[in-house]
């Protein structure tokens, strides 16, 4: 009975697996040049768009592990991912429609028509390393899943999602990863729903579950999850969206502003429950199974689940890898090619696609040789959104205060930035303060301090200059 139920998950895990595969892989048709790979120019509609927009940050720290936070620190760890919907709904309201008009797919290459051309491989670099680390991070927490629903090697298990994940991108660029993304969201929200039911099923036929889970563990503000932490999240996921390469190339592939807006609107809301979700699977694990390691929070259901229903949770997880590394794998291959090889290389339009594909291949192999050695997920993913929130800060100065930010300011400050968030993390968030502030604390003291230098400067120059031309006038 046993191997029959082994067999049944296995077999539902492999097929999803091929299937998004072969999905990904089948819009190398459309991906005939550079421009289409990235972008997919007017391949996609706003809904697909929307549920594309935020698959980067719905992986495993999503659900596996806010689903672990929630086992102990009750329903307020959901806010480490829903907070996400109000980034959306900031970028839909202040930069969806500007960035779309832009018309530049990079983040690096949207800074550096204020910044200057110094600032770009900074950028890309930055942001390359943030993607990277949650592709790390994903690879980790997802093979560990994997591995212990279909009993394999956790190397197994990492080299398979680096393989599958890989071609997807490389075969199908941005169009690719968009529809096998839809399969992989439809599937998210099906394996948390089954997860909910079946909290709630054992739940209801065992009245004293619930007696054994603190009231407080339920509250969306409990006391695990102080509000300084909350808040941090905010800004950290805030700054995630607004400086995220692959929300870029997202928004630049609509025909319009007003198609932009409307997609990441449908972003936002769609994100919403995820955290939500979790944190209740975790919060009623710690009743239904008290004691467990609470990186079991979700996957001890499987043991009185259905293997049919088993198998369709399992391939919810798989889903849960590939959506965030599909889209950091593309956003990190982007930055890589326009800033680095088709630059030094200066390859013909003919083999700047097969440049691009190499270079996608690579982006997917890295991460694998340090997939086995990532401190908590949601403590490394937000150490990557920490790097990302002080490009946004730029970004947002160039938006909407560009005379207050010069190319000198703007570079300092994200250099200047990127080193002291790194210590500061490194230093373990001395003094209780996250390093997320830090990230947006740092750049905005240093261009405010600029500004004010400059203008000092040129109120004495302009001094200078009236002193002159009243010398003149007396002579």
């Amino acid at each position: 009975m046993e191997t029959e139920r082994l067999i049944i998950i296995f077999g539902i895990a492999v097929a999803y697996i091929l299937v998004t595969t072969v999905v990904g892989m089948w819009s190398v048709k459309k991906t005939k040049d550079t421009e289409s790979f990235m972008t997919a120019k007017n391949q996609m509609n706003v809904w697909i768009i929307g549920f594309l927009l935020m698959s980067e940050f719905i992986g495993s720290g999503a659900t596996i592990g806010t689903a672990q936070g929630a086992y102990t620190k009750g329903m307020a760890v959901a806010w480490n991912c829903s907070t996400l919907a109000f980034g959306y709904l900031l970028y839909s309201w202040l930069l969806a429609p500007r960035m779309n008009k832009l018309g530049e797919y990079t983040i690096s290459g949207a800074l550096a028509k204020h910044y200057g051309e110094k600032i770009k491989k900074i950028v890309s670099i930055a942001m390359t390393i943030a993607l990277t680390t949650v592709c790390v991070a994903v690879y980790t927490g997802g093979a560990s899943a994997i591995a212990a629903l279909l009993h394999i090697e956790i190397s197994t298990a990492v080299y398979i999602i680096a393989v599958a994940a890989t071609l997807n991108v490389a075969f199908g660029g941005l169009r690719g990863v968009g529809y096998a993304n839809i399969i992989h969201t439809a599937f998210k929200f099906l394996g948390l729903l089954i997860l909910c039911m079946t909290a709630w099923s054992v739940a209801h036929n065992n009245p004293d579950i619930l007696a054994k889970i603190p009231s407080e563990q339920f509250s969306v503000f409990s006391p695990g999850v102080p509000a300084s932490q909350i808040l941090a999240w905010l800004i950290g996921n805030i700054g995630a969206v607004f400086s995220t390469q692959y929300v870029l190339q997202c928004v630049c592939s609509l025909p319009n502003a007003k198609a932009a807006r409307k997609a990441t609107l449908v972003a936002g809301i769609a994100i919403f429950p995820i955290g939500f979700m979790a944190a209740f699977v975790g919060v009623m694990s710690s009743g239904i199974f008290p004691g467990i390691p609470s990186v079991m929070a979700m996957p001890a259901y499987f043991d009185i689940m259905n293997p049919w229903l088993v198998g369709i949770v399992t391939a919810s997880i798989i889903a849960s890898t590939f959506v965030s590394i599909l889209a950091c794998q593309l956003g990190a291959t982007a930055l890589m090619v326009k800033d680095f090889f088709i630059p030094i290389m200066n390859p013909s339009e003919k083999n700047k696609i097969w440049i691009t594909r190499i270079v996608s291949v690579l982006i997917g192999l890295i991460p694998v040789p340090f997939a086995l050695g990532v401190p908590g997920m949601i403590k490394t993913f937000f150490f990557a959104r920490a790097l990302r929130s002080s490009i946004t800060v730029l970004l947002l100065f160039m938006i909407f205060a560009p005379l207050m930010s010069s190319k000198k300011g703007g570079f300092v400050a994200l250099v200047g930035s990127l080193i002291v968030t790194i210590a500061w993390m490194i230093m373990g968030n001395p003094f209780g303060i996250d390093n997320i502030y830090v990230a947006v604390v740092v750049p905005t003291v240093v261009i405010l301090a600029d500004y004010a230098i400059r203008k000092m400067r040129g109120t004495e120059e302009n001094q200078e200059e009236n002193q002159e031309k009243s010398q003149a006038e007396n002579i």
